[in-house]
């Protein structure tokens, strides 16, 4: 039988033993020089041109018109990541100093405080705010009053890049009188 071809982000895949499967002989290949064939399997990788730079994708935040806009909270309905990025996920940020010890007495200040930390968190992975495509957050003794300072301070960090977010309000978090803890998904665009 004579090859088939797919070509897909420079690349051509040639069929050499029939069909193409789905989870078969797959993996990873990253071309150091764009003519140099590889072989995988029953499959033979052969660059057809040297590999083109990737453009940057954008990601895209949706508040769709069948769903309440959500923009007023900070938040969007959804959030759409390019599949060409980085993804970092951070870990639980709260009011907390290099100690461990909580800060702040009053929520304002432990959200003000958290927030803070989830920036400084953003920084460290290489990231910016507008990386950051969920976030969830944990809310011990929640009250409704609680939302509008949560939206403030996410509208102050994320602008209009504002991330999908998830609100769970919970008996207790995991220190004496932590009462706000923040967790954040991210991907950086290649």
């Amino acid at each position: 039988m004579f090859p088939t071809g797919l070509v897909a982000s420079g690349i051509k895949l040639i069929e050499l033993y029939g069909g193409f499967t789905a989870g078969g002989a797959a993996q990873v290949i990253e071309a150091v020089d764009g003519r140099v064939p590889v072989g995988v399997g029953s499959f033979t990788l052969e660059a057809t041109a040297p590999l083109p730079a990737r453009q940057a994708e954008s990601i895209q935040r949706l508040n769709p018109p069948t769903l309440k806009d959500t923009s007023e909270y900070g938040f969007a309905q959804a959030v759409i990541a390019p599949n060409s990025g980085r993804t970092v996920y951070l870990s639980g940020q709260f009011s907390g100093n290099t100690a461990g010890q909580v800060l702040g007495a009053t929520m304002a200040e432990q959200i003000r405080i958290a927030f803070g930390n989830l920036k400084h968190a953003i920084d460290a992975s290489g990231a910016r705010p507008e990386h950051v495509v969920k976030i969830l957050v944990l809310v011990a003794d929640h009250q409704q009053e609680h939302v509008a300072l949560i939206a403030a301070e996410i509208k102050r960090l994320f602008g209009t890049h504002i991330p999908a977010s998830t609100l769970i309000p919970v008996p207790r978090l995991a220190l004496d009188g932590m009462r706000f803890e923040i967790d954040a998904t991210l991907v950086i665009p290649n």
